[in-house]
């Protein structure tokens, strides 16, 4: 994850210092990999270093609270809040299954079956098997199309039957019915920095955030670009404007000609008329046609971390699966109690 530094702030935007250092720093603690308890920097240090007054820090800091994303200790300083759990639930998949693992290619060895062969076999069962029981999950995102894209690599994380919907915070800003679906769910994801947001929207949904990276194909396209290539680098949302210098960097620091834009910005056109590559931001899509057929534009898409969907994500469906049976098997127990007393009768 790129660092914040004195160069990450443009003067040349039009956004004020104070909205680009917010728009920095949150991205850094929802898409970085900090660990929780990491002290920031000091209001004083940090306003140093960037060569901003403290105040504007201070009231950031302030946003980044109000966000989840850090907690604020009198004395001490700001510290982050979000770190990946690891499985705490009833269930831990891979530790709970490793005996069963072990003996199932101990068996398959003395067949003769290779370990490739077994996996393909396990792969072909659990395609026709279904669980007891699904689970009813909810994706929120920002936009539609990508957010698409997030569920159908979040998907094989799931059982086969499992329902996996999609909802935007526009929908659940609009509508009741959204609010209620989202409450009424199983689990609801979302990314890490909206989910103070989502949580004032419905605060009965069972929430669960989740950290995204970079992209593959988002590294490797900025990897190979070619050292003399001219960057516009443009986003949709203002409060992360100056986010697009530094990303386009930490995966492609031979390029030094970058230009960062607004998606509606009145001079769009001039700046990608004298680029050679477009990269644009989620949501900013329609920044594509205007580039046209002949400029080379892609987008600088984001995936969700597999570590997370593994170490966070795997426990916690596990664990509502598991309880969803055992109160499903409660349930059987009492009708069958009310049952044999009414008959009694």
């Amino acid at each position: 994850m790129f660092t914040i530094d004195a160069s990450s702030i443009d003067r040349s935007l039009p956004v004020p210092v104070g909205k680009q250092l917010y728009g920095l720093l949150s991205y850094v603690l929802s898409f970085g990999d900090m660990p929780k308890g990491a002290k920031l920097q000091s209001v004083r240090q940090l306003a140093a270093e960037l060569d901003i007054a403290p105040m504007t820090v201070a009231e950031v800091y302030k946003q980044l609270r109000s966000d989840g994303l850090v907690e604020i200790r009198p004395g001490l300083g700001a510290f982050t809040v979000y770190e990946p759990r690891r499985g705490e639930g009833v269930i831990a998949p891979a530790s709970a299954l490793s005996a069963d693992i072990d003996s199932l290619l101990e068996k398959a060895e003395a067949l003769g079956v290779s370990p490739i062969s077994l996996s393909s076999m396990v792969q072909a069962q659990a395609k026709l098997r279904k669980p007891r029981v699904h689970l009813n999950i909810i994706f929120v995102g920002i936009f539609e199309a990508p957010a698409r894209d997030y569920i159908e690599q979040i998907r094989p994380t799931l059982a086969a039957n499992d329902v996996f919907t999609l909802l935007t915070f526009g929908q659940l800003h609009e509508s009741e019915e959204a609010r209620i679906q989202c409450r009424d769910a199983d689990l609801v994801l979302t990314f890490v920095h909206r989910e103070v947001e989502l949580r004032g929207l419905v605060p009965d949904a069972n929430i669960l955030s989740i950290r995204f990276i970079p992209s593959e194909g988002t590294r490797q396209a900025l990897a190979l670009l070619d050292p003399r290539t001219r960057v516009a680098a443009v986003t949709q949302l203002k409060d992360y404007i100056a986010i697009m210098r530094p990303s386009v960097r930490e995966f492609a620091p031979h390029i030094s000609d970058i230009t960062v834009a607004w998606s509606y910005a009145d001079d769009l056109a001039n700046i990608i008329a004298r680029c050679d590559v477009v990269i644009y931001a989620s949501g900013a899509d329609h920044v594509a046609d205007l580039a046209g057929a002949n400029k080379r534009c892609f987008e600088y898409r984001h995936s969700p971390d597999p570590g997370v969907l593994e170490n966070l994500l795997a426990p916690a469906l596990a664990e509502l699966r598991h309880n969803k049976i055992a109160d499903a098997e409660r349930l059987v127990k009492v009708a069958n109690i009310a049952s044999r007393r009414t008959k009694r009768r």
